[in-house]
């Protein structure tokens, strides 16, 4: 299955049912010009709106594949869905925003046009925040790579 043919299925059922999202992890990463490899796709979504995402995920054949958790120190929720293609699989993670300050995340998003249509992308900040709540080897070479192009900007409109 192909991650970004998944990927840009499911944005526009997000957009027509009027879910309030932002995409985060390795596909937010690439609309920041810093593609990398990813093998799921990742988005924080307000927290009303799950059982519009259940909607539309069911329509593509996604299922949630297990009870739903917090993550440690956050009031973050991940809810998996999978869907398999004899062996191929695609994994989505979507957390809910329950927070005000995770639900300022989605406000805060950068809307990008694609090929399908509006696509919302959690900005820089944001991500570089997320990412440090996980904390895992990767997030930390992608804080990296965020933390390095902000500053070349910065540099660039200082001059």
């Amino acid at each position: 299955m192909n991650l970004y043919d998944e990927f840009f299925a499911l944005i526009p059922y997000l957009n027509k049912l009027g879910v309030r999202y932002a995409v985060i992890g390795g596909i937010a990463m690439a609309f920041h010009g810093r593609p990398r490899f990813t093998r799921d796709i990742d988005v924080l979504i307000h927290s009303e709106d799950i059982d519009l995402v259940r909607m539309a995920f069911q329509r593509l054949d996604y299922r949630e594949t297990a009870a739903p958790w917090t993550f440690r120190n956050t009031n973050l929720t991940l809810h998996r869905f999978l869907k398999t293609a004899g062996e191929e699989e695609m994994m989505v993670d979507v957390l809910l925003a329950n927070a005000p300050e995770d639900r300022e995340v989605i406000s805060r998003a950068v809307q990008t046009e694609a090929e399908v249509g509006p696509v919302r992308v959690a900005d820089r900040n944001d991500l570089i925040r997320l990412k440090a709540i996980r904390n895992s080897d990767q997030d930390q070479v992608d804080i990296k790579g965020l933390q390095d192009d902000s500053d070349r900007e910065s540099r660039k409109d200082g001059q």
